[in-house]
């Protein structure tokens, strides 16, 4: 689902100056295979990746840290062909931001784009991993659980998803540990689409491994997620079986 244009809140506080800019770099891999046997048609599976450079300064404010992410630039590894619509989506990441207020290590109200580009969209689940919101007093061998709900309605599309993450701090000290995670899930969404009202419920597992400090930025991580998908669409009498996987990298440049 693309990213809506979001006006930026207004953040106020004291900001006594900015830590040093730190690169990092974010790849993202995603595979999708939908079922058309129902339609009279076979298996159609695609990839997409994208490789992206982001530059993040963090200033201390009252209350917490402003995090500052700019898109410095975005490439399409060898090999992988853009769908149509996303021909024009790398020449304009170049400068697409994030900006958010940090407190204990959590965005509040989280990282939007400064603008709607579907690459830098990909880009984000790096991005808000950086800021996972763990526990501040995390010690290595902590083990804890945590359940994430969104409920949202972006562009006219409703959706609302329920996650059970399972952590354990597993090895590192106290300024940089790694973090581990096994994740179930479900969401469902609900709106317009060009064939209809779409509806689409999923189950979701995954994975998340970070390392860096339990209040942020982590310094590297890796994400794996699964989705298994029913896509129901108004006038169609049998639903659509869709499969997708998906591989985040992100790590700090020295």
């Amino acid at each position: 689902m693309l990213v809506g244009l979001l006006a930026l809140a207004t953040l106020t506080g004291t900001v006594t100056g900015p830590t040093a800019p730190q690169r990092y770099r974010i790849e993202v891999k995603a595979q999708q295979e939908v079922d058309m046997s129902a339609m009279g048609g076979g298996k159609q599976t695609s990839d997409l990746a994208v490789i992206g450079f982001v530059t993040v300064t963090m200033s201390d404010t009252t209350g917490g840290q402003l995090a500052h992410i700019v898109v410095d630039s975005v490439a399409i590894p060898a090999g992988i062909e853009l769908p149509p619509q996303l021909g024009d989506a790398a020449g304009g990441a170049k400068g697409v931001f994030f900006h958010g207020l940090i407190i204990n290590g959590k965005a509040k109200d989280g990282l939007k784009p400064s603008a709607q580009n579907p690459l830098v969209a990909l880009l984000a689940g790096g991005v808000e991993n950086l800021f996972p919101g763990l526990r501040p007093t995390a010690k290595i061998g902590d083990t804890w659980s945590d359940t994430v709900k969104t409920d949202k309605n972006t562009e006219g599309v409703k959706q609302n998803s329920t996650t059970l993450l399972n952590w354990k701090v597993s090895t590192g000290t106290m300024a940089s540990m790694t973090f581990d995670a096994t994740t179930t899930g479900t969401m469902m969404s609900e709106g317009p689409s060009p064939n209809g009202k779409q509806t689409i419920n999923a189950k979701i597992s995954g994975t998340r491994s970070l390392t860096g400090p339990a209040i942020g930025p982590m310094t590297k991580g890796t994400i794996k997620a699964m989705q298994d998908l029913l896509v129901s669409i108004e006038g169609m009498a049998d639903s659509i079986p869709v499969s997708a996987t998906t591989e985040v990298t992100f790590t700090i440049i020295p």
